[in-house]
């Protein structure tokens, strides 16, 4: 069962926000870069964009399952309205290459329901979201998989500045320890989200388990292969050759070959140690049987014995 945790930066300064990548992919043109976009694209709502002087109409975007702004313990109530909270941090934000919000990305099970998927994503909020007093605003995605199966997986985008008073703090961003661009930061989510998970599937009495480390650090030499996603697979079905699905299919070409590599490796590795065992025991069978015929100084010899043997054999 597969899960797992990414985390992006919506910024001014990225040629391709959060809301770009998503239409890089799908072939949609994006001229902005706004965490009013980002927020309204996710949630599949229409939400005006004070700085840009547009309104961003997602209300006809499908698989959005389920839309939440949760806040701190005492933080104001307009917090919770999607238009005024993200309008909020871009006035907030005076730089025009300023990092605007994260984004945790976390890839959701298939064998949980609906409310334990929204469950999971709450207490995954609660642990390392609100509790340092940021704001999250979350939806639950279920697309078609390229399998026909359902990809549900949940955006939680969440403010870099902690709530103070009827406003926002300092950020808490940096690569310092304790800062959000830490790895130590992301390290403690992806452990946090691996055990909310398995907490969650013994609930349900699930055997399965979920492991989030990475391949290095499995000890699996191959490259992480991305997701081609819905849209590019519906173009690529229809004989439509992407630029995206191009780069999915080199990664996925290169981890077979080391995959084979390895395989012929293994199978070399198998098919000399099976030689050596048989002629250890073709060894031990003949000695045997000259033990019972002959007798244990004509199966193994004497030290005379060896001596003549090497003379002869000198």
């Amino acid at each position: 069962m597969h899960a797992n945790l990414h985390m992006n930066a919506i910024s001014r300064s990225n040629g391709r926000e959060a809301v770009g990548a998503a239409a890089y992919r799908s072939g949609t043109a994006v001229t902005y870069r706004s965490a009013v976009a980002a927020a309204a694209y996710r949630a599949g709502e229409k939400v005006k964009d004070d700085r840009y002087e547009k309104t961003h109409d997602y209300t006809k975007k499908h698989n959005v399952e389920h839309a939440e702004i949760i806040t701190p313990d005492g933080a104001p109530e307009w917090m919770k309205d999607r238009e005024k909270l993200w309008n909020a941090v871009e006035a907030g934000e005076k730089r025009k290459d300023a990092q605007l919000a994260k984004e945790a990305l976390l890839v959701l099970p298939r064998n949980l329901t609906h409310d334990q998927q929204k469950e999971v994503v709450r207490s995954f909020i609660q642990e390392n979201i609100t509790r340092r007093g940021l704001v999250a605003d979350y939806a639950i995605h279920s697309p078609e998989a390229s399998d026909g199966d359902k990809n549900p997986h949940a955006h939680i985008m969440f403010t870099l500045r902690p709530v103070e008073g009827e406003g926002f703090g300092k950020k808490l961003t940096g690569r310092a320890a304790g800062g959000l661009d830490s790895r130590e930061v992301l390290q403690d989510m992806r452990f946090s989200y691996e055990r909310i998970l398995n907490d969650a599937s013994k609930q349900t009495d699930s055997e399965i388990r979920f492991d989030l480390r990475n391949l290095k650090e499995k000890g699996i030499d191959r490259q992480p292969q991305p997701k081609i996603g819905p849209k590019v697979t519906h173009l690529e079905k229809r004989g439509y050759r992407t630029e995206w699905g191009k780069e999915v299919r080199q990664v996925i070409h290169e981890n077979k070959g080391k995959a084979a590599q390895v395989a012929h490796h293994q199978f070399n590795r198998l098919t000399y140690l099976s030689a050596r065992a048989v002629d250890n025991v073709r060894d031990d069978v003949a000695h045997k049987y000259y033990e019972v015929m002959y007798g244990a100084q004509a199966a193994y010899g004497t030290n005379e014995n060896e001596r003549e043997y090497g003379e002869y054999e000198r």
